[in-house]
């Protein structure tokens, strides 16, 4: 089955607020609030930096062993788990509250994408492993929070 593709910035999509466009337009006033760019390059970058910082790899293990204990995982879940007890071994996280029209197809986006990039940089850096990595940010919910969404200009609340 033939696919096709159009590419479309973020910038021209109308979704995504002034801020992310832009980081991802490189806005010189952004700069002095992260440390590296989005691309290869600022991931080699960060690849290097975390190398530098000792990790408890025995405790990050055992923990989520141990919160995984009561499921029967896939292979590939234990297989990422044993591997982040290697030093060779980094994350690709995301993480998304939930929230209205925010939700459900966002989220899936963003574990897929974080998947997608890990296998890339797997394949880019062979002496590495990269392990993609979900957290779902629901412990600090209210309704102030998830019941305000923007549609098309407009504000929406939900009292």
């Amino acid at each position: 089955m033939a696919h096709s593709y159009h590419y479309l910035p973020y910038q021209e999509t109308g979704y995504f607020s002034k801020l992310v466009t832009d980081y991802l337009s490189n806005n010189l006033e952004l700069q002095p609030f992260y440390q590296f760019r989005p691309g290869i390059v600022g991931i080699e970058q960060s690849i290097n930096a975390r190398a530098q910082k000792a990790v408890n790899r025995e405790v990050l293990v055992s923990t989520l062993k141990a919160q995984y204990a009561h499921l029967t995982l896939h292979p590939k879940t234990e297989q990422n788990i044993s591997l982040l007890a290697d030093e060779q071994t980094f994350t690709i996280c995301t993480a998304h509250q939930p929230n209205l029209l925010t939700g459900y197809l966002y989220f899936i986006y963003k574990i897929l994408h974080a998947i997608k990039m890990a296998d890339e940089l797997t394949a880019l850096y062979p002496d590495k492993q990269f392990v993609p990595v979900y957290y779902i940010g629901s412990e600090d919910n209210d309704i102030d929070e998830l019941g305000v969404f923007r549609f098309r200009g407009e504000k929406y609340i939900w009292d």
